[in-house]
């Protein structure tokens, strides 16, 4: 939404269902039920047709075993054909999906970021360049960090924890494995010499599962653009598929490859107050696995107040005033979050902070 009204959830979500047809649209209407349909919230729609598909493909995963097809035959059921049903609820589930990130990915562009988050991407560049170490964990699925980090940082101090692999098989295409330990390699062992670490915790659009390698691979932005790779993956049957979280089961996706790396070095980075000054910009705090790793680190510091700065845009003291007890809700705690914690300014009104003091280790007492 900082860099474009397009990004809006309403938009995202009026514009897939505006381009449903027929029976589709009709089924979608259905599974979500009327009158419960959000346009304010496309991963509450996507939740209930992500439930409709996993269930479907689980069931259909029993029917094509030797036990399943015992179960039809034993108790004289017809073979329900499941795999028309999966073809027609996995047309909806990639439209929406292919639809959503096509979206994204058109309207993150440099001259937008020059224009619109000015303020912004000046405080990251001074705060990562000043700083001992950085790291930078990001919920959106756009390229915008990278956009920032790469301009002003440089490629070669920032770490993503993907490296060059060659050609993706039948394209001319570059690739670029997710794998951590071949950064080492780079950045020295825990990756202690990269000056930033990029951590995409719900992944991103440059990322996708290599189903015929078991892999998850990144490609260059620029790449994706020209080669037009969402169109080959959704009309060409390419053995890929966006490494993105969103909709339902997110408590079963940070368990899964390489959620579970990123999800697990915020926790590291939190539980041991590894970083001084937190800065959450733009969060909407419903990510309960994220929200449990900010009080992990708000306990592990000694004064949270010097360290926390929470940004977001709200110009009514009503909404500020909810805003604030919202997030103290979601984040489970006994006594109200300090004023100075928030800045409601928006984006480029991010400021800096003194930063908190981590508590000494018990066997140092």
């Amino acid at each position: 939404m900082a860099l474009s009204p397009e990004f809006s959830l309403r938009i995202i979500t009026k514009k897939f269902i505006d381009g449903l047809e027929g029976d589709e649209k009709t089924f979608f209407y259905e599974l979500c039920g009327k009158e419960n349909l959000n346009f304010e919230d496309f991963e509450h729609n996507f939740a209930m047709l992500e439930a409709a598909y996993g269930s479907l493909r689980k069931y259909k995963q029993f029917i094509d075993t030797d036990t399943g097809k015992f179960f039809l035959n034993k108790f004289s059921l017809v073979d329900p054909h499941l795999e028309k049903h999966e073809a027609v609820i996995k047309s909806l589930y990639d439209k929406y999906i292919f639809q959503i990130l096509a979206l994204i990915q058109g309207n993150v562009t440099k001259a937008g970021i020059e224009e619109k988050l000015k303020g912004f991407t000046a405080f990251l560049n001074k705060q990562l360049t000043d700083c001992e170490r950085g790291f930078v964990f990001t919920l959106n699925y756009d390229l915008l960090a990278e956009a920032i980090l790469l301009e002003d940082i440089g490629s070669s101090k920032i770490t993503d924890f993907c490296s060059p692999t060659g050609k993706f098989k039948g394209s001319d295409i570059q690739k670029y494995d997710f794998d951590p330990a071949l950064n080492e390699d780079k950045f020295g062992e825990d990756y202690s010499s990269a000056k930033v670490e990029l951590h995409h915790l719900h992944g991103s659009l440059s990322l996708f599962y290599d189903h015929s390698r078991n892999k998850t691979i990144k490609f260059k932005n620029e790449d994706i653009l020209i080669n037009g790779i969402y169109k080959k993956i959704h009309e060409e049957n390419w053995p890929l598929y966006p490494a993105i979280i969103t909709g339902g089961g997110k408590s079963f996706k940070v368990t899964e490859y390489p959620f579970e790396f990123y999800y697990r070095n915020l926790k590291d980075n939190s539980t041991y107050g590894k970083f001084n000054k937190l800065f959450i910009v733009g969060y909407s705090f419903r990510d309960e696995h994220v929200n449990e790793l900010v009080k992990r680190w708000i306990t592990s510091v000694e004064d949270y107040s010097k360290g926390l700065l929470i940004v977001d845009f709200k110009n009514d003291e009503n909404a500020r005033t909810g805003f604030r007890k919202m997030v103290q809700k979601e984040l489970h705690l006994s006594k109200p979050i300090p004023d100075s914690c928030f800045e409601f300014g928006g984006v480029n009104a991010i400021h800096d902070i003194e930063g908190a003091k981590r508590k000494p280790s018990k066997k140092n007492k």
